[in-house]
């Protein structure tokens, strides 16, 4: 199945960072000032354009909102191999990784993706199985180009990914609810993996036990949990905050 970005965001962001693109496919009649921006961007960039009716883009979307407009990518996704990125990567410049322990939405998936290129991670790291599908069409609309800027790496086993981090000389941090420690009150600079839970189920047990350190978001509210891809965002700019304080 060719990988696929559907929608006016998602595909500009491709075309602002010179993602290679095969094709773009765009709803026939419609007349949109962006759409009609991205048209002009793609054949500036010798990129075929091809007009097709709605019905046709629809399934070439997979059922993603589209409005209007379908990149086609070239190529295969390039698979980046964790212990190779471990190896180049400095601790002395304190990065800052995301985890991400089964997180099935693609939506959220995508949304955390995203946060994590704004955010500067140095890379995202999420489990092979039983996660959301990376080359999913929605992950990619959601993270609005996110996935063509940041290293996203699947691992086999999180677990173990999490001691080599450990042993590379990363400070582990996991978010959970019954935690003691605010995150305001942590110390979040330096080299540190942030490592965020499913939706609903949070961290599985052996990945909260293999965490240095256990942090809670405070809620003054009512509400018992935050959506992952929101408690990402506010975990990985207090980290953003603390390191430019």
């Amino acid at each position: 199945m060719a990988r696929t970005l559907a929608g006016i965001h998602a595909v500009r962001h491709a075309l602002d960072s010179g993602q290679s693109i095969r094709e773009l496919t765009v709803e026939k009649g419609k007349q949109h000032p962006r759409l009609n921006e991205l048209v002009h961007l793609a054949k500036g960039a010798g990129i075929p354009v091809r007009f097709v009716p709605k019905q046709a883009l629809e399934r070439l979307a997979g059922g993603v909102p589209h409005q209007g407009v379908v990149a086609q990518l070239a190529g295969e996704a390039v698979k980046i191999d964790f212990k190779q990125w471990l190896d180049g990567l400095d601790v002395d410049a304190a990065p800052l990784v995301l985890l991400l322990d089964q997180v099935t939405d693609p939506h959220n998936l995508g949304a955390c993706l995203r946060t994590a290129e704004a955010a500067g991670c140095a890379a995202a790291i999420v489990p092979r199985d039983h996660a959301a599908d990376l080359d999913s069409p929605v992950v990619a609309k959601s993270a609005c180009g996110a996935l063509s800027r940041l290293p996203v790496i699947a691992v086999t086993n999180l677990v173990r990914s999490i001691e080599a981090l450990q042993d590379k000389g990363l400070w582990i941090c996991g978010l959970a609810g019954e935690a003691e420690t605010d995150i305001h009150a942590a110390k979040l600079t330096g080299a540190l993996g942030l490592v965020m839970g499913a939706e609903g189920a949070g961290l599985r047990r052996l990945v909260r036990e293999r965490c240095d350190q256990l942090l809670r978001i405070p809620m003054p509210g009512s509400v018992e949990s935050l959506n992952v891809s929101v408690a990402t965002g506010v975990a990985l700019f207090e980290a953003v905050r603390q390191r430019h304080a």
